[in-house]
């Protein structure tokens, strides 16, 4: 499939659960509650101070039926914001809340000897006929750009008309919003705000088929990552793999730098079973922008392949060169080999991708 998989018709608000994780699964969501005309409401975390759990720019998506995905709270301050979003649904304009950790019935012991934490949230109408946040968020995740946001946090939430209207920018493209989601002109004189800003999911490159794709594909989709089989072996795929990677490029490795430069990976993974093919994968990534490349294998796999490279082609991967690829989890098996990849992807994502 390409992109963003077409919504599914629902039975309730609540089936717009999707089956991704992450700004992915958020989209996902919000798109399908939209299909079916169902209003929705964006919770984003503006602020924090003490111990919160969570970090400013979380989010979490809600509709009449209760919470749909993402994470902000747990216990009775889960309850708490699906309350918010209620009264945010009824009256069809942004509120603001802050919820003390110290009352999360699941945390309270924990938080009471630490002080606690302050969430400080602001929920956001995302009207089913036209909201520009929603095409925003859309947007970002599908074209793999970062999204910056501009919030209106005003002088007096009670008293500025504005308050919670905002402006999403994508490169040079805005997509203004008023306080009650709706669109609005591009010009806004901001009298305070919050600035955040989103990367966008990643998005892998699978560089030939193994029996470790389908799990491997499965696992980042939970994560709300992308990932897209590169392969040109016409009987290498099985029906599940081209059924559930989001695009699948009949490439030779030959072809490869001319879709590099049209699409962007942030980490590629070789396991194909075919020494040569493989080979010739590996020798054009030496030169691509990639941060992470992972072959997989046994060392002895991936020494005859530098072999054969030669030191020039070998320098220019080794300090990216994630060989045998994966962490050391123990354990046998394809699904453990994805997992512990996955993993290990997960660890370089967070820390070492965008240092």
């Amino acid at each position: 499939m390409n992109s963003l998989s077409p919504a599914l018709p629902l039975r309730s608000a609540v089936a717009a659960v999707s089956a991704y994780g992450g700004m992915r699964g958020m989209i996902e969501s919000a798109l399908a509650l939209a299909a079916q005309s169902v209003d929705g409401v964006l919770a984003v975390l503006v602020e924090t101070s003490g111990s919160a759990s969570r970090k400013q720019g979380a989010m979490a998506l809600y509709a009449e039926s209760g919470h749909v995905t993402g994470a902000l709270a747990g216990g009775t301050l889960q309850q708490r914001l699906h309350e918010a979003a209620r009264t945010v649904l009824a009256n069809g304009k942004a509120i603001a809340v802050a919820l003390d950790s110290r009352q999360d019935s699941s945390h309270t012991a924990m938080e009471a000897d630490r002080g606690g934490g302050i969430l400080h949230i602001l929920l956001l109408p995302l009207p089913s006929r036209a909201a520009p946040l929603r095409d925003a968020l859309g947007k970002a995740c599908t074209s793999s750009a970062w999204l910056r946001l501009r919030l209106e946090l005003g002088d007096d939430a009670e008293r500025n008309v504005s308050f919670g209207a905002g402006e999403a920018r994508i490169g040079q493209e805005m997509f203004a919003f008023d306080n009650h989601g709706n669109p609005c002109a591009f010009a806004r004189h901001f009298v305070r705000h919050v600035s955040l800003t989103f990367a966008p999911p990643p998005r892998l490159a699978l560089l030939g088929s193994g029996v470790e794709s389908l799990t491997i594909v499965r696992l980042a989709h939970l994560l709300g990552w992308y990932a897209e089989i590169i392969d040109a072996r016409a009987d290498s795929l099985g029906p599940a793999v081209s059924r559930d990677a989001d695009q699948l490029h009949r490439h030779l490795p030959d072809d490869l730098p001319e879709l590099l430069a049209e699409r962007h990976f942030d980490a590629a993974i070789i396991g194909g079973n075919d020494f040569e093919i493989d080979l010739g994968y590996l020798r054009h990534l030496a030169t691509a922008g990639i941060g992470y490349i992972g072959l997989l294998g046994p060392p002895e796999r991936r020494d005859a392949f530098l072999t054969r490279l030669g030191d020039i082609i070998a320098t220019q991967l080794e300090p990216r060169l994630y060989a045998p690829a994966g962490l050391r989890l123990g354990g046998d098996g394809p699904e453990v080999t994805a997992l512990a990849v996955v993993a290990q992807l997960q660890y370089y994502l967070a820390h070492d991708a965008h240092a």
